[in-house]
């Protein structure tokens, strides 16, 4: 079927991750810490919750990110979810969950210069939606966070579907979020490709059965990739029409 929707995954694929999520983990978790003192409600116990702790439990070992970790693929509620059970609360789940959420939201609006699209993506997708596609995003990443890094790089008015992980629809990988799109555009999953820097984003568009394009700007590697992508480019803005031809081959 001829390609007609192109969907991305946000950062790591548009947008730069690694100064900004690093900076992003490394104060929530801070402020988490802050807000929820180490302390466990059992009596005559402690727990040894520090921030390498709660940043490793997310995939976040100093300056690197694990592609597979909770900050690279998962939303921010399964980061909520394993600081939760790591800081033994007795604490309400659900309002921690929500605590941890505006946390992160805060540390993205608190740092706006490191809202960064990735060289040349800009002018890519520019080109792509002149050419008649439809363009959509699916993240992890919470509606609030989403949308401001959106605004913050002027790429918000280039997509016709924005589909963000706040708890009201199944995450990537499950298809939830490419059927979406493919309903709001009128498109299959077969007309998509789905464009991702990690091997999550790779098999959410297998899910669905739509083409995948993995990209080398964020968190895994090549031969990470490789085994669950069509194609692998080093950059959105590699991506060109004459690769349709060999997507269509496949």
């Amino acid at each position: 079927m001829e390609i007609k929707g192109l969907l991305f995954d946000k950062d790591g694929t548009l947008l730069e991750f690694h100064q900004m999520w690093l900076q992003v983990a490394k104060g929530a978790a801070a402020d988490t810490l802050n807000a929820y003192p180490t302390e466990s409600s059992c009596d005559n116990h402690q727990t040894n919750v520090d921030m390498t702790t709660l940043l490793a439990a997310i995939g976040v070992y100093g300056d690197y990110v694990d592609n597979h970790g909770l900050l690279a693929s998962n939303p921010v509620e399964d980061t909520a979810e394993a600081w939760y059970q790591l800081l033994q609360l007795s604490s309400d789940k659900n309002i921690f969950c929500q605590t941890v959420k505006k946390l992160f939201n805060k540390q993205v609006e608190d740092n706006p210069a490191l809202i960064q699209a990735l060289p040349e993506v800009k002018d890519k997708l520019m080109e792509l939606k002149a050419q008649g596609f439809k363009l959509g995003i699916a993240t992890a990443d919470s509606k609030d966070a989403t949308l401001y890094s959106l605004m913050q790089t002027q790429l918000h008015d280039l997509f016709d579907f924005v589909g963000y992980s706040d708890g009201d629809i199944a995450p990537k990988p499950a298809p939830a979020l490419l059927n979406a799109f493919c309903q709001v555009c009128d498109l299959a999953p077969q007309q998509v490709i789905m464009f991702g820097d990690t091997v999550s984003d790779m098999k959410f568009g297998r899910n669905a059965g739509a083409s995948t394009i993995g990209v080398l700007t964020g968190t895994a590697s090549e031969d990470e990739l490789q085994p669950y992508a069509d194609i692998v480019l080093y950059s959105v803005a590699d991506f060109n029409t004459d690769l349709l031809m060999t997507i269509n081959q496949r």
